[in-house]
């Protein structure tokens, strides 16, 4: 690897410069809603996939359980999403946008669309695609590394 200008051609550091640009740009869009962008990708999975369970959306948010039970707590207060029994569970309760929710969804989401914009604006039309399939086989190869590490840790 070469090494110009302070800069390092490490593939980590160029994710994570731009993880936490796009966290920073994130919270600077969102905090007229005082939401992150955690909580704003938790409305925008329950848009698309009403009535998961709160483990349901912390997965699909990749975030811990605990740090989920938070986000939604907030929700609901704000009441931007509703609890109900889950319809396949006695144990787990099932989570839905409320009309509320969905509207501040929409105002927030011209905003977010702003980051996509800036992110695809440095692309050409064809890349934008492409980065982001590449970007995701790449997290699905690093998740399968964490999983392959954990149970190795276990034995």
């Amino acid at each position: 690897m070469d090494i110009a200008a302070g800069q390092s051609d490490y593939l980590t550091d160029a994710v994570v410069r731009l993880e936490r640009a796009v966290a920073n740009i994130g919270a600077m869009r969102l905090k007229p809603w005082r939401m992150t962008l955690s909580g704003y990708a938790a409305l925008k999975i329950l848009e698309r996939q009403p009535n998961l369970s709160l483990a349901q959306l912390s997965r699909r948010c990749f975030v811990k359980p605990q740090t989920m039970t938070r986000i939604v707590a907030e929700l609901e207060r704000r009441e931007w999403v509703d609890r109900s029994p889950h319809p396949e569970s006695d144990r787990a309760i099932s989570l839905a946008l409320t009309p509320a929710g969905r509207a501040s969804l929409g105002e927030m989401a011209a905003e977010v669309d702003k980051i996509e914009s800036t992110l695809g604006g440095m692309l050409d039309p064809g890349q934008f695609p492409e980065l982001v399939a590449t970007l995701r086989r790449c997290a699905v190869a690093v998740e399968a590394e964490i999983k392959h590490a954990r149970q190795a840790n276990r034995h």
